[in-house]
């Protein structure tokens, strides 16, 4: 397959465009594509048959910001309606085998349209797909994707489980917790979620640990350490929720969040400040180098043009001064779900 298809939030398809042609010319290939506006995906052509394939096979997820999803696939199919499940099977018998499949749309009010469309013809697929012989346990790790775009049109392609979103159009459902102090605290929930797996909770998430919160009020990222048993310095001039202060868990310290030093120590930094991204990145840098914590969890808000080349400084001015440092480290990104004009960056100190 000699395309590449990302899913991406409406509105962000250039910057998913500009960092997929990124990748692709740092692993040698030289491709083109074309961003539709507010369509919630953008296609890249490497140029190679096979290049759609071991372009995604060479990337990292968490090491890609605007991809919800990242699948390969070759050119758009279209089929008249009475024959979709025939057109689709067709195609299929060029991908390799799949353990499953998955059906999905944009995330546009246009695309969710075709719910209908798609609940119809799952059943259908499926069998044909099963009765053809393309699904297989055997074939670990690989998932088939139909991308529908219309009634009558759809990408079929293929991902790998090294270098993908495990939810259905790349789209991490949370619910909002009853108590919580503001809806900002399902960003950090994604985040931890995202960031810090199952098998490394034990290690770098659990009860009894010290974070500190800049930006706090009213305390919608605070909430998410004091459910888990974290105590918390909540540091902002404004007033944080009366419930999370009754937990015991919160040290509210009204300062401002660029000159607050923590009194030791802290095992996480979190922070949602409204601020210019570099700015932040060097206050996260400050905190990594100076050993005040060895965890960041952070948002870079996003300018209006530019996006993806902002946070790439961003990203190289933090790597500069932990290397300066000679500190060891790992950093994730990715425009979340619940992100709005904003990325969350994620920083571990080895």
């Amino acid at each position: 397959m000699k395309n590449v298809l990302i899913y991406c939030r409406p509105g962000f398809e250039r910057d998913a465009l500009a960092e997929i042609s990124d990748k692709a010319s740092e692993h040698g290939f030289y491709g083109y594509g074309v961003p539709a506006e507010n369509s919630g995906y953008v296609l890249y052509n490497t140029g190679d048959d096979q290049g759609g394939e071991a372009l995604i096979q060479s990337l990292s997820f968490n090491h890609l910001i605007f991809a919800r999803q990242i699948i390969a696939v070759n050119d758009v199919i279209d089929f008249e309606k009475g024959g979709r499940v025939q057109a689709l099977l067709e195609a299929a018998r060029e991908l390799p085998l799949a353990e499953d499949m998955w059906f999905e749309t944009a995330d546009t009010n246009e695309a969710k349209a075709l719910a209908g469309l798609i609940k119809k013809i799952e059943k259908p697929l499926m069998g044909a797909w099963k009765k053809a012989g393309l699904l297989r346990k055997k074939a670990v790790g690989i998932r088939h994707h139909v991308f529908f775009m219309e009634g009558n049109q759809a990408y079929l392609g293929v991902s790998y489980q090294s270098c993908r979103s495990e939810f259905l159009s790349g789209i991490r459902r949370l619910r909002f917790p009853s108590k919580g102090p503001s809806r900002s605290t399902l960003k950090l929930e994604e985040a931890l979620l995202q960031f810090v797996p199952e098998q490394r909770r034990e290690r770098d998430l659990y009860e009894g640990m010290h974070a500190v919160d800049l930006g706090a009020a009213p305390g919608g990222w605070t909430y998410q350490f004091v459910i888990r048993g974290i105590h918390t310095y909540a540091v902002d001039n404004g007033p944080m929720q009366k419930e999370l202060m009754n937990t015991g868990l919160v040290s509210h310290m009204t300062e401002d969040g660029f000159k607050f030093k923590p009194p030791g120590k802290v095992d996480w930094l979190v922070c949602d400040m409204v601020e210019r991204p570099i700015l932040v990145a060097e206050l996260m840098a400050k905190w990594l180098c100076e050993g005040w914590t060895q965890r960041a969890i952070f948002n870079l808000k996003l300018p209006m043009k530019k996006r993806y080349q902002e946070v790439v400084q961003c990203f190289e001015l933090i790597a500069s001064q932990l290397k300066q440092q000679g500190l060891r480290y790992e950093m994730q990104y990715k425009h979340l779900y619940h992100d709005r004009e904003e990325i969350t960056v994620c920083v571990m100190v080895k």
